[in-house]
């Protein structure tokens, strides 16, 4: 668990667009239902552990204990103007295990990131050409850090077909950009601006899920509601003047109030369940246009819909290929901030994966994800740079029977 934990605290992000807002915002899901599209608000699964929706918590079998670690690797195509670039990158996106508090009622403790800063770019450009020569200013951009998430949550099951839940979720960590403007003439002063804000918040999502049965199948209906949620800590932003002795010539640091906040967010979900396949469908809705980037009002209201569908042709066959199970998804998400006044670029993804079973003489339950994620981020004006991303998330689901009580003869 400690390794897991120091791994999720990498951060595996190189993205121009993390520069602005929060960053890139982290998926808030295991293995397995990334694979679907990343649909879980209207998904209830003994056998999986499902952040999107806490009220699914309750779904935990008696006698089990979950644990469940991913990590992902990625190859990042980025085209602007004719030009290509690749960048891969690696490392760990979450750590969470789930276990009866009392029948009922069932509890989830995990830790992934929230949000995602890493890019170093620069740009030049000609400021003077004449008889006195040419001068060429550049500058360069650089950020890292990005918010971690803890979270705790209850699911609790009053009635066969109605369940509610809880996530209690400690946001912290730290924002840091750079913008440093140098010449090609030395008798010109460098000039960095650097902006940094050290940021926690204790955040709470409710979730609601009902079951409807229709005979041996059933349909699975899931809302979610977070309310806004203010981001405390310190922001400033320091601005350096150095000559070309690299000797400080100006230095001011102005501290900005009230920076950043976590807006409403509303999801609904469902599923459709029969003893081979489960379809579903979520859509989600987060009010950034309300809430404080950079202390300004400048977000936009996120919008994602996902579709996904799971088949398991029989989870008791000794043969591999029926007892796994096959996953595919599709989603579309709209961006939740501005690039200077141009809206960020629209993400679409597609999903496929399959969980294969770790057999062993206690049960097969315990399994191994694999999963292939497809996304591409498409930005409204053709100045702007096209990224795609080819990732291979890879899960590891422990399920076993801690709790049960050995009969004595």
């Amino acid at each position: 668990m400690l390794f897991a934990t120091a791994l999720v605290a990498q951060n595996n992000m190189n993205s121009p667009y993390s520069r602005f807002g929060l960053g890139v915002l982290s998926e808030q899901q295991v293995g397995a239902d990334r694979a679907m599209g990343g649909i879980g608000i209207g998904t209830r699964g003994h056998n999986n552990i499902n952040l999107l929706n806490p009220a699914s918590y309750s779904t935990i079998d008696t006698l089990s204990f979950l644990f469940d670690f991913g990590f992902s690797l990625q190859n990042g195509n980025f085209s602007e103007n004719g030009k290509k670039i690749n960048a891969k990158n690696a490392g760990a996106d979450y750590v969470a295990m789930q276990f009866r508090v009392q029948p009922k009622i069932g509890m989830t403790v995990a830790y992934m990131p929230y949000s995602k800063i890493g890019y170093a770019f620069s740009s030049e450009e000609i400021v003077r050409n004449d008889e006195d020569g040419e001068i060429t200013a550049t500058n360069m951009y650089a950020g890292n850090g990005g918010l971690d998430c803890v979270i705790a949550g209850l699911g609790w099951r009053p009635t066969e077909w109605i369940s509610v839940g809880a996530n209690a979720s400690y946001i912290y960590g730290n924002l840091l950009h750079s913008v440093k403007n140098s010449y090609s003439d030395n008798t010109i002063y460098t000039r960095q601006k650097t902006y940094k804000a050290e940021l926690s918040a204790i955040k709470f999502d409710l979730g609601l899920q009902s079951t409807i049965k229709m005979g041996e199948n059933s349909l699975v209906l899931g809302a979610t509601f977070a309310p806004k949620t203010e981001l405390k800590g310190e922001s400033f932003v320091s601005d350096i003047i150095v000559n070309n002795a690299s000797e400080v010539q100006m230095t001011d640091t102005t501290e900005i109030e009230a920076p950043f906040a976590l807006p409403n967010g509303f999801g609904f979900g469902a599923s459709f369940v029969t003893e081979k396949l489960t379809v579903g469908a979520d859509v989600s809705y987060q009010q950034w246009s309300n809430v404080d980037l950079f202390g300004k009002k400048d977000g936009l209201d996120k919008i994602r819909v996902s579709l996904g569908a799971m088949y398991q042709y029989d989870k008791n066959s000794k043969n591999i290929l029926k007892s796994s199970t096959y996953r595919a998804g599709l989603y579309y998400q709209q961006p939740y901030c501005k690039l200077e006044n141009i809206k960020a670029p629209t993400e679409y993804g597609f999903t496929a994966g399959f969980s294969i079973p770790i057999v062993n003489r206690y049960n097969n339950r315990s399994t191994i994800d694999v999963s292939g994620q497809y996304v591409r981020m498409q930005p409204e004006g053709s100045m702007l740079m096209t990224e795609n991303y080819l990732r291979i998330n890879v899960g590891i689901s422990f399920s076993e029977r801690w709790f049960a009580k050995w009969l004595v003869e």
